[in-house]
Protein backbone atom coordinates (compact mmCIF):
# COMPACT_ATOMS: atom_id res chain seq x y z
CA UNK A 1 0.00 0.00 0.00
CA UNK A 2 1.26 3.96 -0.41
CA UNK A 3 0.87 6.00 2.02
CA UNK A 4 1.58 9.98 2.59
CA UNK A 5 3.73 8.69 5.63
CA UNK A 6 7.26 9.20 5.08
CA UNK A 7 8.24 5.87 6.40
CA UNK A 8 12.06 6.76 6.47
CA UNK A 9 10.99 8.53 9.67
CA UNK A 10 9.40 5.71 10.97
CA UNK A 11 12.76 4.03 11.51
CA UNK A 12 15.13 4.89 14.67
CA UNK A 13 18.29 7.16 13.07
CA UNK A 14 21.24 8.36 14.71
CA UNK A 15 24.08 10.03 13.50
CA UNK A 16 26.21 8.14 11.54
CA UNK A 17 23.63 6.08 10.10
CA UNK A 18 23.83 6.19 6.02
CA UNK A 19 21.33 6.77 3.48
CA UNK A 20 20.58 3.20 1.71
CA UNK A 21 21.84 3.45 -1.25
CA UNK A 22 25.10 4.82 0.01
CA UNK A 23 25.05 1.73 2.51
CA UNK A 24 24.96 -0.36 -0.56
CA UNK A 25 28.02 1.69 -2.48
CA UNK A 26 30.24 0.92 0.23
CA UNK A 27 29.46 -2.15 0.56
CA UNK A 28 30.41 -3.01 -3.13
CA UNK A 29 33.36 -1.37 -2.82
CA UNK A 30 34.98 -4.00 -0.32
CA UNK A 31 33.71 -7.04 -1.73
CA UNK A 32 35.13 -5.79 -4.89
CA UNK A 33 38.12 -5.07 -2.94
CA UNK A 34 38.06 -8.66 -1.72
CA UNK A 35 36.63 -10.41 -4.63
CA UNK A 36 39.18 -13.22 -4.79
CA UNK A 37 36.66 -15.62 -6.11
CA UNK A 38 35.37 -13.85 -9.36
CA UNK A 39 31.87 -12.58 -7.88
CA UNK A 40 29.54 -11.43 -10.18
CA UNK A 41 29.23 -7.93 -8.24
CA UNK A 42 26.38 -6.56 -10.46
CA UNK A 43 24.38 -9.67 -10.75
CA UNK A 44 20.39 -10.06 -9.06
CA UNK A 45 21.80 -12.01 -6.34
CA UNK A 46 23.55 -9.21 -4.32
CA UNK A 47 20.47 -6.78 -5.19
CA UNK A 48 18.40 -9.85 -3.31
CA UNK A 49 20.75 -9.60 -0.27
CA UNK A 50 20.08 -5.77 0.09
CA UNK A 51 16.62 -6.12 -0.68
CA UNK A 52 16.53 -8.83 2.35
CA UNK A 53 18.31 -6.09 4.87
CA UNK A 54 15.86 -3.25 3.72
CA UNK A 55 13.14 -4.77 4.93
CA UNK A 56 10.24 -2.93 7.12
CA UNK A 57 10.65 -4.97 10.31
CA UNK A 58 14.73 -4.28 10.37
CA UNK A 59 15.68 -1.52 12.66
CA UNK A 60 19.47 -2.97 13.80
CA UNK A 61 19.71 -5.80 11.48
CA UNK A 62 19.82 -3.89 8.13
CA UNK A 63 22.48 -2.46 5.59
CA UNK A 64 24.12 -0.29 8.23
CA UNK A 65 24.85 -3.08 10.70
CA UNK A 66 26.23 -5.14 7.02
CA UNK A 67 28.08 -2.19 5.97
CA UNK A 68 29.60 -1.94 9.37
CA UNK A 69 30.98 -5.67 9.45
CA UNK A 70 32.08 -4.96 6.03
CA UNK A 71 34.28 -2.36 6.94
CA UNK A 72 35.60 -4.03 10.00
CA UNK A 73 36.73 -6.80 7.98
CA UNK A 74 37.87 -4.60 5.45
CA UNK A 75 39.92 -3.04 7.92
CA UNK A 76 41.19 -5.94 10.47
CA UNK A 77 41.44 -9.08 8.65
CA UNK A 78 45.16 -9.13 6.50
CA UNK A 79 44.70 -12.61 5.14
CA UNK A 80 42.90 -12.01 1.74
CA UNK A 81 41.31 -15.44 1.57
CA UNK A 82 40.21 -15.08 5.43
CA UNK A 83 38.47 -11.77 4.45
CA UNK A 84 36.49 -13.22 1.31
CA UNK A 85 34.68 -15.76 3.49
CA UNK A 86 34.24 -13.58 5.91
CA UNK A 87 32.55 -11.15 4.00
CA UNK A 88 30.49 -13.91 2.20
CA UNK A 89 29.39 -14.71 5.22
CA UNK A 90 28.35 -11.37 6.68
CA UNK A 91 26.44 -10.91 3.11
CA UNK A 92 24.28 -14.24 4.44
CA UNK A 93 24.63 -14.34 8.28
CA UNK A 94 21.11 -11.81 9.06
CA UNK A 95 19.72 -12.50 5.60
CA UNK A 96 16.66 -14.53 7.43
CA UNK A 97 15.34 -12.33 10.48
CA UNK A 98 12.57 -12.55 11.87
CA UNK A 99 12.69 -12.16 15.34
CA UNK A 100 10.09 -14.34 16.61
CA UNK A 101 12.08 -17.44 14.70
CA UNK A 102 14.50 -18.91 16.06
CA UNK A 103 15.87 -21.31 13.05
CA UNK A 104 17.05 -17.59 11.14
CA UNK A 105 20.49 -18.96 11.03
CA UNK A 106 19.90 -22.59 9.84
CA UNK A 107 17.45 -21.22 7.36
CA UNK A 108 20.38 -18.53 6.11
CA UNK A 109 22.97 -20.96 5.60
CA UNK A 110 19.71 -22.58 3.17
CA UNK A 111 19.47 -19.45 1.41
CA UNK A 112 23.79 -19.35 0.95
CA UNK A 113 23.69 -22.52 -0.56
CA UNK A 114 20.42 -21.63 -2.72
CA UNK A 115 21.30 -18.31 -4.10
CA UNK A 116 25.37 -19.90 -4.46
CA UNK A 117 24.76 -21.06 -8.22
CA UNK A 118 23.76 -17.32 -9.46
CA UNK A 119 27.44 -15.59 -7.86
CA UNK A 120 29.04 -15.84 -11.19
CA UNK A 121 32.54 -17.07 -9.59
CA UNK A 122 33.75 -20.50 -8.31
CA UNK A 123 33.34 -20.91 -4.57
CA UNK A 124 35.38 -23.73 -3.78
CA UNK A 125 33.27 -26.24 -1.39
CA UNK A 126 35.53 -25.90 1.20
CA UNK A 127 34.96 -21.91 1.54
CA UNK A 128 30.78 -22.45 1.12
CA UNK A 129 31.34 -24.76 3.98
CA UNK A 130 33.64 -22.60 6.40
CA UNK A 131 30.85 -19.83 5.00
CA UNK A 132 28.05 -22.18 6.07
CA UNK A 133 29.51 -23.17 9.49
CA UNK A 134 30.44 -19.23 10.29
CA UNK A 135 26.84 -18.83 9.52
CA UNK A 136 25.80 -21.60 11.89
CA UNK A 137 27.43 -20.83 14.80
CA UNK A 138 26.06 -17.46 15.30
CA UNK A 139 23.26 -18.93 16.97
CA UNK A 140 25.20 -19.87 19.82
CA UNK A 141 27.89 -17.65 19.23
CA UNK A 142 29.95 -20.83 20.22
CA UNK A 143 33.49 -20.64 19.20
CA UNK A 144 33.46 -22.92 16.01
CA UNK A 145 37.08 -21.75 14.68
CA UNK A 146 39.13 -18.77 14.59
CA UNK A 147 37.25 -17.29 11.83
CA UNK A 148 33.90 -17.48 13.79
CA UNK A 149 35.29 -15.96 16.53
CA UNK A 150 36.27 -13.25 15.51
CA UNK A 151 33.46 -12.77 12.80
CA UNK A 152 31.57 -12.69 16.20
CA UNK A 153 33.58 -9.89 17.69
CA UNK A 154 32.64 -7.78 14.33
CA UNK A 155 29.17 -8.62 14.49
CA UNK A 156 28.68 -7.10 18.07
CA UNK A 157 31.61 -4.63 17.83
CA UNK A 158 28.39 -2.33 19.25
CA UNK A 159 28.27 -4.43 22.29
CA UNK A 160 31.75 -5.27 22.66
CA UNK A 161 33.09 -1.75 22.04
CA UNK A 162 30.83 1.06 21.36
CA UNK A 163 30.38 3.66 23.84
CA UNK A 164 27.02 4.34 26.08
CA UNK A 165 25.48 6.42 22.93
CA UNK A 166 26.34 3.71 20.67
CA UNK A 167 24.76 0.90 23.30
CA UNK A 168 21.53 3.65 23.56
CA UNK A 169 21.21 3.65 19.48
CA UNK A 170 21.58 -0.10 19.20
CA UNK A 171 19.08 -1.25 22.79
CA UNK A 172 16.07 1.16 20.95
CA UNK A 173 16.41 -0.35 17.71
CA UNK A 174 16.41 -4.05 19.12
CA UNK A 175 13.46 -2.53 20.88
CA UNK A 176 11.69 -1.83 17.98
CA UNK A 177 12.51 -5.06 16.05
CA UNK A 178 11.20 -7.20 19.37
CA UNK A 179 8.12 -4.95 20.01
CA UNK A 180 5.88 -7.85 19.76
CA UNK A 181 6.87 -8.92 22.64
CA UNK A 182 4.84 -7.53 25.91
CA UNK A 183 7.02 -4.68 27.60
CA UNK A 184 7.71 -7.38 30.82
CA UNK A 185 8.28 -10.04 28.63
CA UNK A 186 10.81 -7.94 26.70
CA UNK A 187 12.75 -6.77 29.64
CA UNK A 188 12.98 -10.04 31.10
CA UNK A 189 14.07 -11.40 27.67
CA UNK A 190 16.78 -8.79 27.00
CA UNK A 191 18.06 -8.82 31.01
CA UNK A 192 18.89 -12.27 30.71
CA UNK A 193 20.43 -11.86 27.63
CA UNK A 194 23.05 -8.98 28.61
CA UNK A 195 23.80 -11.38 31.31
CA UNK A 196 24.84 -14.14 28.92
CA UNK A 197 26.52 -12.08 26.67
CA UNK A 198 28.44 -10.96 30.22
CA UNK A 199 29.57 -14.91 30.71
CA UNK A 200 30.64 -14.99 26.88
CA UNK A 201 32.44 -11.78 26.76
CA UNK A 202 33.78 -10.66 30.27
CA UNK A 203 35.30 -7.64 28.09
CA UNK A 204 31.62 -6.68 27.56
CA UNK A 205 30.50 -6.48 31.72
CA UNK A 206 30.72 -2.86 32.11
CA UNK A 207 28.33 -2.30 28.86
CA UNK A 208 26.10 -4.79 30.09
CA UNK A 209 25.61 -3.53 33.53
CA UNK A 210 24.75 -0.25 31.72
CA UNK A 211 22.53 -1.76 29.44
CA UNK A 212 20.71 -3.76 32.17
CA UNK A 213 20.79 -0.62 34.47
CA UNK A 214 19.13 1.35 31.36
CA UNK A 215 16.75 -1.36 30.96
CA UNK A 216 15.28 -1.84 34.53
CA UNK A 217 14.97 2.39 34.32
CA UNK A 218 13.49 3.26 30.57
CA UNK A 219 9.85 4.11 30.46
CA UNK A 220 9.54 3.66 27.05
CA UNK A 221 6.84 6.21 25.42
CA UNK A 222 4.03 3.53 24.04
CA UNK A 223 1.04 4.06 22.11
CA UNK A 224 -2.29 2.21 22.71
CA UNK A 225 -4.21 1.89 19.67
CA UNK A 226 -7.68 0.20 20.01
CA UNK A 227 -10.56 -0.68 18.39
CA UNK A 228 -12.69 -3.76 17.12
CA UNK A 229 -10.68 -3.49 13.60
CA UNK A 230 -13.40 -6.12 11.87
CA UNK A 231 -11.65 -5.89 9.72
CA UNK A 232 -8.41 -4.17 10.25
CA UNK A 233 -7.93 -2.04 6.87
CA UNK A 234 -5.40 0.51 5.30
CA UNK A 235 -7.26 3.55 6.82
CA UNK A 236 -5.90 1.74 10.40
CA UNK A 237 -2.72 1.34 8.84
CA UNK A 238 -2.26 4.94 7.98
CA UNK A 239 -3.22 5.68 11.66
CA UNK A 240 -0.43 3.04 12.87
CA UNK A 241 2.75 4.72 10.90
CA UNK A 242 2.04 7.87 11.94
CA UNK A 243 1.71 7.24 15.01
CA UNK A 244 4.72 5.10 14.78
CA UNK A 245 6.51 8.47 14.65
CA UNK A 246 5.46 9.44 17.99
CA UNK A 247 5.91 6.86 19.93
CA UNK A 248 8.65 4.09 20.39
CA UNK A 249 5.85 1.67 20.62
CA UNK A 250 2.14 1.25 19.44
CA UNK A 251 0.76 -1.55 20.79
CA UNK A 252 -2.94 -2.58 18.97
CA UNK A 253 -5.56 -3.36 21.00
CA UNK A 254 -8.52 -5.74 19.90
CA UNK A 255 -11.58 -5.42 21.95
CA UNK A 256 -14.88 -5.85 21.60
CA UNK A 257 -17.99 -3.65 21.00
CA UNK A 258 -21.33 -4.93 22.68
CA UNK A 259 -23.46 -3.01 20.49
CA UNK A 260 -21.97 -4.22 17.51
CA UNK A 261 -22.62 -7.96 18.65
CA UNK A 262 -19.77 -9.42 16.92
CA UNK A 263 -18.83 -12.09 19.82
CA UNK A 264 -18.33 -15.15 17.48
CA UNK A 265 -16.31 -13.10 14.99
CA UNK A 266 -13.64 -11.57 17.87
CA UNK A 267 -10.77 -14.50 17.28
CA UNK A 268 -10.68 -14.64 13.77
CA UNK A 269 -11.06 -10.49 14.21
CA UNK A 270 -7.10 -11.41 16.20
CA UNK A 271 -6.21 -13.41 13.69
CA UNK A 272 -6.26 -11.31 11.06
CA UNK A 273 -4.91 -8.73 12.75
CA UNK A 274 -1.73 -10.27 13.63
CA UNK A 275 -1.56 -11.94 10.62
CA UNK A 276 -1.26 -8.13 8.78
CA UNK A 277 1.12 -6.72 12.14
CA UNK A 278 3.55 -9.54 12.35
CA UNK A 279 5.82 -7.60 14.12
CA UNK A 280 3.44 -5.37 16.30
CA UNK A 281 1.91 -6.44 19.67
CA UNK A 282 -1.60 -7.34 18.94
CA UNK A 283 -3.54 -8.13 22.28
CA UNK A 284 -7.28 -8.77 23.25
CA UNK A 285 -9.18 -7.08 25.77
CA UNK A 286 -13.18 -6.84 26.93
CA UNK A 287 -12.53 -4.58 29.93
CA UNK A 288 -12.72 -1.03 30.02
CA UNK A 289 -10.48 1.27 27.77
CA UNK A 290 -8.93 2.97 31.50
CA UNK A 291 -8.58 -0.74 32.79
CA UNK A 292 -6.70 -1.40 29.58
CA UNK A 293 -4.47 1.50 30.36
CA UNK A 294 -3.70 1.00 33.84
CA UNK A 295 -2.64 -3.17 32.99
CA UNK A 296 0.16 -1.57 30.66
CA UNK A 297 1.52 1.80 32.79
CA UNK A 298 3.09 -0.17 35.29
CA UNK A 299 6.20 -0.41 33.02
CA UNK A 300 5.20 2.43 30.36
CA UNK A 301 4.31 5.91 29.53
CA UNK A 302 1.14 5.07 27.74
CA UNK A 303 -1.45 6.88 25.63
CA UNK A 304 -4.54 6.57 23.90
CA UNK A 305 -4.10 6.57 19.82
CA UNK A 306 -7.36 7.12 18.23
CA UNK A 307 -7.92 7.75 14.68
CA UNK A 308 -10.62 10.11 13.20
CA UNK A 309 -12.17 10.07 9.95
CA UNK A 310 -14.32 12.84 10.08
CA UNK A 311 -15.91 15.30 12.43
CA UNK A 312 -18.44 12.72 13.26
CA UNK A 313 -15.84 10.65 14.54
CA UNK A 314 -14.57 13.56 16.61
CA UNK A 315 -17.75 14.26 18.12
CA UNK A 316 -17.87 10.33 19.29
CA UNK A 317 -13.98 10.98 20.56
CA UNK A 318 -14.59 14.00 22.77
CA UNK A 319 -17.38 12.10 24.71
CA UNK A 320 -15.86 9.18 25.28
CA UNK A 321 -12.63 10.97 26.39
CA UNK A 322 -14.54 12.89 29.18
CA UNK A 323 -15.84 9.58 30.40
CA UNK A 324 -12.26 8.38 30.61
CA UNK A 325 -11.40 11.33 31.99
CA UNK A 326 -14.02 11.14 34.82
CA UNK A 327 -13.26 7.30 35.27
CA UNK A 328 -9.07 8.03 35.12
CA UNK A 329 -7.86 11.61 35.46
CA UNK A 330 -4.77 10.94 34.42
CA UNK A 331 -5.50 9.22 31.03
CA UNK A 332 -3.95 11.19 27.88
CA UNK A 333 -5.03 10.74 24.17
CA UNK A 334 -4.01 11.63 21.05
CA UNK A 335 -6.31 12.00 18.06
CA UNK A 336 -4.83 11.63 14.23
CA UNK A 337 -6.68 12.56 11.24
CA UNK A 338 -6.52 9.76 8.32
CA UNK A 339 -5.24 10.67 4.88
CA UNK A 340 -7.81 12.12 2.85
CA UNK A 341 -8.06 9.45 0.69
CA UNK A 342 -9.48 6.77 3.27
CA UNK A 343 -12.17 8.61 4.79
CA UNK A 344 -14.58 6.55 2.40
CA UNK A 345 -13.00 3.65 3.90
CA UNK A 346 -14.58 1.46 7.04
CA UNK A 347 -14.76 -1.52 8.67
CA UNK A 348 -18.17 -1.92 8.27
CA UNK A 349 -18.19 -1.24 4.22
CA UNK A 350 -15.40 -3.71 4.07
CA UNK A 351 -17.75 -6.41 5.94
CA UNK A 352 -20.18 -5.35 3.34
CA UNK A 353 -18.34 -6.04 0.57
CA UNK A 354 -17.38 -9.14 1.35
CA UNK A 355 -20.58 -10.78 1.27
CA UNK A 356 -20.04 -10.32 -2.94
CA UNK A 357 -17.56 -11.73 -5.04
CA UNK A 358 -15.24 -9.33 -5.21
CA UNK A 359 -12.77 -11.82 -6.85
CA UNK A 360 -9.59 -10.37 -4.78
CA UNK A 361 -10.89 -6.06 -5.99
CA UNK A 362 -11.01 -5.57 -2.12
CA UNK A 363 -7.05 -6.53 -1.60
CA UNK A 364 -6.68 -3.22 -2.34
CA UNK A 365 -8.25 -1.71 1.30
CA UNK A 366 -5.91 -4.29 3.12
CA UNK A 367 -2.33 -3.87 4.00
CA UNK A 368 0.52 -5.67 2.81
CA UNK A 369 3.68 -4.15 4.09
CA UNK A 370 4.67 -7.54 5.33
CA UNK A 371 3.50 -10.06 3.03
CA UNK A 372 7.16 -11.75 2.88
CA UNK A 373 7.05 -13.17 6.07
CA UNK A 374 6.37 -16.48 6.14
CA UNK A 375 4.48 -16.43 9.26
CA UNK A 376 4.70 -19.74 11.80
CA UNK A 377 6.99 -23.13 10.74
Amino acid sequence: MSTNVPTSLAVPRFIGSQDPQVAMRHIREVLAAHNCYGLNLDAAWLDEVFSAYRQPHRYFHTLDHLRNICELIHAQVAEPADAAQMLLAALFHDIVWFPQHNDNEAQSAKLFDSLASSFGGDVPSEVAEMVRSIILSTSSQRKVNALARQFHEFDCDILLHGDKVDLLAYEFQIFREFQFLSLKDYRKGRSDFFKRFSQRFPEAKENMKFLIEYLERRRPRVGLYAGTFNPFHIGHFGILQKAELMFDKVILAVGLNPSKNLHHAHSEVVDQVKKSLPFHEVLFFDTLMVDLLDQITPYADVTLVRGLRNGYDLDYEMSQQCFMQEMRPDTVSVYIPCDKQYEHISSSALRSLHIFDCRGRDEIYYPHLYDYYPGER
